[in-house]
């Protein structure tokens, strides 16, 4: 059985939000967002991405690393990310449109301890079955990316970027 937290709903006093057992908020979030906005910005995930990382990190039964920028790390944008970070700024200055499940809340780049990224994703394939949403993953890069923007007639959907 998924484990979640309780919070209290920072958009309702009366009402509570379950938030991960296994992951932090700064691990998930970028810097700028947990400066500003601190456990309210649990608020902003879409409750699928949450309890669908829960429950792999859970079967999987290995540390996942989204961001480490708190303990000095390289990563920062690999969860949700505002109009701050430098992917999104890039995209600004170079006149893109940028349209991420990370900037949605519904999207994550990971790494699993002591696999690879392919072996993860195989992993994720073989085993969807616990899956409690449909996810997309990039196929083809050095790290997981899932989100949970997939297509409801697929559990697993890969993409190229």
């Amino acid at each position: 059985m998924l484990r979640l937290r309780q919070l209290a709903d920072p958009r309702n006093d009366s009402t509570m939000m379950d938030i991960p057992v296994y992951f932090k908020l700064e691990e998930i979030v970028c810097p700028h967002v947990y400066n500003t906005y601190g456990e309210a910005a649990w608020s902003f995930f879409d409750p699928r991405l949450i309890e669908t990382l829960e429950k792999i990190r859970e079967r999987i039964n290995r540390p996942i690393m989204i961001n480490n920028w708190k303990e000095g790390g390289q990563y920062s944008q690999r969860g949700f990310r505002c109009i701050k970070c430098e992917l999104v700024q890039d995209a600004i200055r170079d006149g893109r449109l940028y349209v991420s499940p990370h900037m949605t809340g519904q999207g994550v780049d990971f790494d699993v301890q002591g696999m690879v990224a392919e072996e993860v994703r195989q992993w994720i394939i073989k085993n969807q079955n616990i899956l409690p949403w449909p996810v997309r993953m990039e196929a083809g890069v050095s790290w997981v990316h899932m989100d949970v923007r997939g297509k409801d007639d697929k559990k697993v959907y890969l993409f190229a970027a």
